[in-house]
């Protein structure tokens, strides 16, 4: 088990964000993105689990209005990106999102192919 608490992971994970411009889709997406590839590496890793990036992925949301906007595009934009290009801890929390939003899950795009 790590040793690391929320905290720690969330100003990780703040470190981790480029700016998202102003009002620029792609910036948006390209700073989600950054941040759930850096929380993935976290995982591989072994330094944090799954949960635990998920979890401050949703603290994130919540404090932080820069990556609450990012997240919002992505899981707009989740189904018209390249497969492949939000890694996997990435894609969970942004499909989460767009059923939020009251979206259809981007995982029922991928499956019926």
């Amino acid at each position: 088990m790590n040793t690391n608490n929320p905290v720690e992971i969330y100003e990780k994970f703040i470190k981790s964000m480029p700016s998202i411009g102003f009002i620029n889709r792609n910036k948006r997406i390209k700073a989600y993105i950054k941040v759930t590839n850096f929380a993935q590496k976290m995982i591989d890793r072994s330094e944090i689990s799954e949960d635990e990036a998920l979890f401050v992925l949703s603290i994130m949301a919540k404090k932080s209005n820069a990556f609450r906007k990012a997240i919002t595009m992505t899981a707009l934009s989740l189904e018209t990106l390249p497969k492949g290009a939000v890694k996997s801890v990435g894609f969970k929390y942004a499909d989460e999102m767009r059923r939020t939003l009251n979206l259809p899950s981007a995982m029922d795009e991928l499956t019926e192919d």
